[in-house]
């Protein structure tokens, strides 16, 4: 029954913000894929026919298209922040999308953690560990702003107290704890639009 319900509350989610639930998702892919322009620089990096032709064997011009990138994706978080915000997307639906966001970047996280570990064991392999530390920051904060922006949505329609809120929320920008939090926030939304379908009067069907 359950199962059913959240399937029928996302089928009419996606009816009711049909033209936005494509920009939404549109919006969302440079972020999710943020961390993986990482090792993208890497393997160019160590690439000396990819480091001649494209960047003339010059890493600031690597690190520059990754900045550059990294500055598309958090423009691209905003811009969906904003108008989910704008066109009160249901917290539901900005639940799911920052929960199937934040599970997709885990495989690139455990990477990094393990290649950032390895670099800090040599003396001039720090530099990279501070990188990728920086790099993980910048990849959560934006994450972080759309499960920042979920949660708004899920307290101004109800769903949410206003304790769970400031957890929830703050919980979005916390390493590892993110994961956790948007898996749970999911699954209490699921479950009070499960109680409220139940609670609802049926109606006969047309």
């Amino acid at each position: 029954m359950k199962k059913k319900t959240v399937q029928k509350d996302i089928s009419s989610g996606q009816k009711r913000q049909g033209g936005f639930l494509i920009g939404k998702y549109f919006l969302a892919l440079p972020v999710l894929l943020f961390p993986y322009s990482l090792f993208l620089g890497m393997v160019c990096l160590y690439t000396p026919a990819v480091m001649e032709t494209v960047f003339f064997n010059n890493g600031y011009l690597l690190i520059a298209a990754i900045a550059a990138y990294a500055f598309v994706a958090f423009v691209f978080s905003c811009v969906l922040a904003l108008l989910a915000l704008r066109k009160k997307e249901a917290g539901f639906s900005m639940a799911w999308l920052n929960m199937i966001v934040k599970l997709c970047q885990v495989p690139a996280y455990c990477v990094i953690f393990v290649l950032g570990c390895i670099f800090f064991v040599t003396v001039l392999g720090i530099g990279f560990t501070i990188f990728f530390f920086l790099f993980d920051c910048g990849a959560i904060g934006m994450t972080g702003l759309i499960g920042a922006v979920s949660v708004f949505r899920a307290f101004a329609e109800k769903k949410l107290t206003k304790k769970e809120c400031i957890v929830f929320a703050l919980l979005q920008f916390v390493f590892v704890a993110d994961i956790v939090a948007c898996i749970l926030l999911f699954v209490r939304l699921c479950e009070r639009r499960a109680g409220e379908e139940l609670a609802a009067p049926s109606r006969p069907e047309e």
